[in-house]
């Protein structure tokens, strides 16, 4: 007997050891609760610092000395008269006062409960019916319950594509006819000049008798030139004989001459696939662009011509294309909720629940139906007992996955409140553009790299708007010629709409484009427009995706401090 005794002293002994650390923080916190509880007893023990509740000194202030303070008894009475007759609770009170049960018709476990008393019959006599089953020992209640669901509207989507041209050049070649020197862009060809008229002509003079002898002189507009600088005799025009006594005189004109250079524009022209417009060698790359922006369960069902064959001239060279502009038709492809309820459910209301292009893809339909809630109880039909008070099961407890989208959606309506004014601006974008040089120059519209000094070249407008889009802060407008130079896009810009957060951006990407189909302006005057109240409500938030936003809101996020909650409840409890 000494022996199983000491035996279970020494398991007891090493089990005790073995929970020493659990048992020692269970006793801490089970004395601290009672301690709590104990002072509660005693409010005047408390050392309670009610500055702790106050978030400025006016509440400070207000505490010290309350209005009420300065009241008279006949004031304090009027306004206990007056909250009597307004305040609702009290005259609910006052009108149910001794009126027998409280109508507590809304509480389950009460409607449950009173399921015995509305079916006594059928219990005690062992029937069952909708409400009671006898068999099972279940109760139920039957209810006309709104739901909601969601349906497609099967509503074509339009949409506009429309040709692209990208901007290629090419080398430009420069010929001269035979005989010709090629100088840059021009031809040159030696050429002598010749003049004859009063300023312009040699003239040679000299004698037959006596002493012979004869003399040239070289006019060029009317100035005395010379022979060394390159001024030759032409074709003789007239002479003059003259005899006079002894001697004869002759006098001789010519034509005079000067080498000169005649100069034209070479041809120019490109290698094949290129044309020249401008003086520039030009091929243009066309591709098809969409205009509009749908969800990816749109799919295209139908595509339409709307403008045709015709040639228009792109960057200064004539393009021909069978059509310069199609109609896309989309069917946009949504689950359809409601084909799980039941047949017999009616339908109340329905409204546009999602938009494409503008256009409503999306019913949420609220519909009325009668469902009928049963619980396993310990009734007992026949007998005298049943579960009276509807508290016969345990209800399981069920995580909410939904937590991030549903406080990014708050975030974002939180964020519309603060830009609502007269008139409204929610969520309003900065219109900036950058700039975009051909053949190989400085490009200020690159995505990224402006950390590394990639906008040494651009404006202060430019790098903002590059950190802007590394931050995910931007939308995309488009892109316009901002110069050309004989007929020929030098200098390009593209647009963006540029805003405060993430949550605008979002919203107005996947809510006012993508959902309501509105436009940002065009790419040489963006607009970067407000979301209006009105259009705000039309925004579906369940289908935006918010995950963009989850890293900055979760950082952003101060989750309270254990220690700094059981500080204040010891601050205001005495412990």
């Amino acid at each position: 007997m000494r022996i199983d005794l000491w035996a279970a002293l020494t398991l007891s002994f090493l089990s005790t050891l073995a929970l020493a650390s659990e048992q020692h923080t269970f006793t801490e916190s089970v004395n601290w609760a009672k301690q709590t509880a104990n002072q509660a007893l005693t409010p005047h023990a408390l050392p309670l610092n009610v500055d702790d509740y106050c978030k400025d000194a006016t509440c400070r202030k207000e505490i010290r000395s309350p209005k009420e303070s300065r009241l008279s008894d006949s004031d304090i009475n009027a306004q206990k008269g007056t909250e009597f007759v307004t305040n609702g609770l009290a005259q609910d009170i006052n009108t149910h006062f001794n009126k027998g049960r409280p109508d507590v018709k809304s509480d389950p476990a009460m409607r449950f409960a009173l399921l015995g008393q509305e079916n006594a019959y059928e219990i005690t006599h062992g029937l069952s019916n909708a409400y009671v089953d006898c068999d099972s020992g279940s109760q139920c209640l039957i209810e006309h319950i709104p739901k909601q669901c969601h349906r497609p509207t099967n509503n074509n989507v339009p949409c506009t594509k429309v040709p692209f041209a990208s901007v290629s050049t090419g080398e430009v070649s420069y010929r001269c006819p035979s005989g010709w020197t090629q100088q840059g862009r021009d031809c040159q060809h030696p050429l002598p000049q010749c003049r004859y008229n009063n300023d312009n002509y040699v003239r040679q003079s000299g004698t037959r008798r006596g002493f012979s002898g004869s003399e040239t002189t070289y006019f060029w507009d009317g100035k005395i030139v010379s022979p060394n600088q390159g001024y030759t005799l032409g074709d003789l025009k007239y002479t003059i004989n003259l005899n006079w006594q002894w001697s004869a005189y002759w006098h001789k004109r010519y034509e005079i001459c000067r080498p000169t250079t005649q100069t034209k524009k070479a041809t120019l022209s490109c290698s094949n696939g290129f044309s020249l417009s401008g003086g520039n060698c030009i091929k243009n790359t066309m591709t098809w662009r969409t205009q509009c922006r749908l969800m990816n369960s749109c799919k295209i069902t139908r595509q339409q011509c709307i403008e045709g064959r015709a040639t228009r001239t792109i960057n200064g060279i004539p393009t021909t294309l069978n059509c310069w502009k199609y109609r896309i038709d989309h069917h946009c492809d949504r689950p359809n909720t409601c084909a799980n309820l039941p047949k017999d459910c009616t339908t109340q209301t329905q409204h546009c629940s999602l938009k494409q292009n503008g256009v409503c893809i999306e019913q949420e339909v609220t519909k009325r139906c009668a469902e009928k809630t049963c619980r396993a109880t310990d009734l007992q039909c026949g007998e005298h007992s049943f579960c009276l008070d509807g508290e016969c099961y345990e209800e399981a407890p069920k995580l909410n996955n939904n937590f991030d989208k549903s406080v990014a959606a708050l975030a974002g309506l939180a964020e519309a409140v603060k830009d609502i004014g007269d008139p409204p601006k929610i969520f309003t974008g900065k219109p900036m553009k950058c700039s975009k040089k051909l053949a190989g120059f400085n490009d200020c519209c690159k995505d990224s790299g402006w950390g590394q000094g990639l906008g040494a070249k651009c404006s202060e407008a430019e790098e903002a708007l590059g950190e802007a889009k590394e931050k995910g802060l931007t939308l995309y407008v488009g892109q316009y010629c901002a110069k050309k130079v004989l007929g020929v896009c030098t200098r390009k810009k593209r647009s963006y709409c540029v805003y405060d957060n993430k949550l605008a951006k979002i919203i107005q990407e996947q809510g006012s484009l993508q959902q309501l189909g509105k436009r940002l302006g065009s790419a040489k005057n963006p607009t970067c427009a407000a979301i209006t109240p009105e259009e705000l409500g039309q925004i579906n938030f369940e289908y935006i995706d918010f995950k963009e936003f989850y890293p900055e809101m979760r950082a952003n996020t101060n989750l309270p401090n254990f220690d700094e909650i059981k500080k204040r409840l010891q601050s205001a409890t005495g412990g």
